[in-house]
């Protein structure tokens, strides 16, 4: 007890008023570097997490909403800086977006995600192993003034040309390098890699290993001093990505007000290249489901290289899938006798092999997410809304084939 003790006196004094700062002193006490492009873009910084706190709190519909509102806040600033604020592209690393507990936008619950910042004054060396994951892939994306980002070049397991022991090597520079390995060529300015891995079953599969290198430079070559200038432009970049994802749930389409439980198709036609890759497609939909309801999903099963039914919070988080059946991948699902996989999502755990549970929201988003073809086209799932002992019992009859034929 007595090592917090100086924490806990400073606590008293300040809210006391001891340590309390009037309008004159604060300005006294930023001294003569109140003008720094660093301090203007962390005011600016600041200024957008109020505009996130009052859109958070306007949207939500309930206690629970806007507590975990809040909490969402600050885990998307907490990700938005560990992966654009430092992403430090004179060394760089591969940063994880998303954690067991972190969950942001729209995260794929079956999958992880990496990204790393590069510029175009440099040139980078990847190299890795492909593992034995379901789909791996790099998106290069350069920055645009808008705060969005432009595809430069896309790879996946496909196409980064690994070896029969799965080794790849990808380029990313300005010329064309001799050396083997597949090329996307960058260009002046900034950009980002942003890397997805999705696991069928994450219990069997040995996850992808990748790690990248400047060209030409030895790890430990002394860097000079960050400047004011490039703290500044990492605060901007931090800003855009809280911007960007802290409000998916009103601009990706469906947003949260959407009517429920109608799934729609999307692409990276749809999202844009910085959140899509052109083999990511999907059917989404928002969803709607009382504590004593139940929502029979029937979705036809797609022959392609990964697909999954995964839930979401209103706040576009992957519901807690370390603790929950939240979602459910192509190897994990148990098909009905006609063929049709059906899902039963619930707020709490159902009767049902193939249940889902939305741990206790009403309201969120429901998102089938697969890596085909472009032109891959399924018919749109069905979802049925009915009491959660009547939809349990019509599932199972529908498991058994002894249940009406549901229209394909």
């Amino acid at each position: 007890m007595l090592r917090f003790l100086p924490l806990l006196i400073a606590l008293i004094l300040f809210s006391s008023g001891v340590f309390t700062a009037s309008a004159g002193d604060k300005e006294s006490a930023d001294g003569p570097y109140s003008e720094l492009q660093s301090v203007a873009a962390f005011d600016q910084l600041m200024a957008k997490l109020e505009e996130l706190r009052q859109a958070i709190l306007a949207d939500a519909r309930s206690e629970r909403e806007a507590a975990e509102g809040m909490r969402f806040i600050l885990r998307t600033l907490a990700m938005s800086q560990d992966v654009t604020g430092d992403g430090y592209a004179q060394a760089p690393h591969f940063a994880r977006m998303d954690t067991e507990r972190r969950k942001v936008g729209g995260d794929n619950a079956d999958g992880e995600y990496h990204t790393l910042a590069w510029d175009g004054r440099w040139n980078y060396k990847i190299t890795g192993n492909i593992g034995t994951v379901d789909h791996l892939s790099f998106s290069v994306l350069a920055m645009q003034r808008t705060g969005r980002s432009q595809s430069l070049g896309y790879a996946n397991e496909r196409t980064l040309g690994a070896d029969a022991e799965g080794n790849f090597t990808l380029w990313l520079t300005a010329e064309k390098p001799e050396a083997p390995g597949t090329w996307i060529q960058t260009r002046p300015g900034f950009g980002s890699v942003l890397v997805r891995q999705y696991f069928g079953d994450r219990e069997k599969e040995e996850a992808a290993e990748f790690q990248v290198e400047v060209v030409g430079r030895e790890r430990f070559d002394p860097l000079p001093a960050s400047t004011d200038a490039e703290v500044a432009r990492a605060i901007h970049s931090t800003r855009f990505a809280l911007q960007g994802i802290g409000m998916l749930h009103r601009y990706v389409s469906p947003s949260l007000d959407s009517k429920p439980n109608r799934f729609l198709r999307r692409n990276s036609d749809d999202f844009g290249a910085d959140i899509s890759s052109p083999d990511n497609l999907y059917l989404i939909s928002t969803y709607a489901v009382g504590p004593d309801e139940a929502l029979l999903v029937e979705v036809e099963p797609l022959d392609v290289r990964f697909w999954n039914l995964a839930i979401e919070n209103p706040w576009h988080e992957s519901v807690d899938y370390s603790q929950r059946r939240t979602s459910r991948t192509h190897d994990e699902v148990q098909p009905d006798p006609d063929g049709m996989v059906r899902f039963l999502i619930a707020q709490k755990p159902a009767d049902h092999p193939n249940y889902l549970e939305t741990a206790g929201h009403e309201r969120g988003f429901m998102t089938f997410r697969w890596v085909g073809e472009r032109d891959t086209q399924t018919p749109l799932p069905k979802v049925t809304r009915l009491p959660l002992a009547e939809a349990e019992a019509k599932a199972a009859a529908l498991s058994r084939g002894t249940g009406p034929a549901s229209a394909k």
